[in-house]
């Protein structure tokens, strides 16, 4: 048996365009205490629900289509259209290449996570974010994270 940690008012903004991996995703948060969740399935309604919720952290699909995550994460680390540039983003992947991992990092993705997602591996991963905060370089109007190393054993 596992217990879930505790994650009391935080808010978080979920990205993801399946409507199932939304409602799955959202069950694991709630077993944490996060309530506040607001839900985007696509790049213009998570834009709006950005600036309009200020969520304490993104979870953000790696797989919107048209480059919609790699637009997102852009734009939620550049002052010029993002008032909470220091937001925390996790990114989920379903087929994490090398490429797509250096790319979400380089952009400021705080954690990255594989699909399918089990409930302790998400838990971790926001424990990560909460708990061992990443620091921040500014630089251009843009916000990257100071990088740590990323094992080659992973690829």
């Amino acid at each position: 048996m596992h217990i879930a940690p505790s994650f009391p008012n935080l808010s978080v903004l979920l990205i993801d365009p399946s409507p199932h991996y939304r409602r799955l995703i959202r069950t694991m948060l709630y077993q944490t205490q996060l309530n506040r969740i607001f839900e985007a399935s696509d790049l213009s309604s998570a834009a709006t629900t950005f600036l309009q919720k200020q969520p304490n952290i993104v979870i953000l699909d790696w797989d919107i289509p048209d480059g919609g995550s790699v637009k997102c994460l852009a734009a939620i680390r550049s002052f010029k259209t993002s008032p909470f540039a220091k937001a925390p983003v996790l990114v989920m992947m379903e087929r994490p290449d090398r490429r797509s991992v250096l790319q979400a990092a380089k952009l400021g993705a705080h954690e990255i996570i594989t699909k399918p997602i089990s409930p302790n591996n998400l838990w971790l991963h926001l424990s990560g974010i909460i708990n061992m905060p990443r620091k921040y370089r500014e630089a251009n109007g843009k916000i990257t994270l100071v990088p740590r190393a990323i094992s080659n054993s992973m690829f």
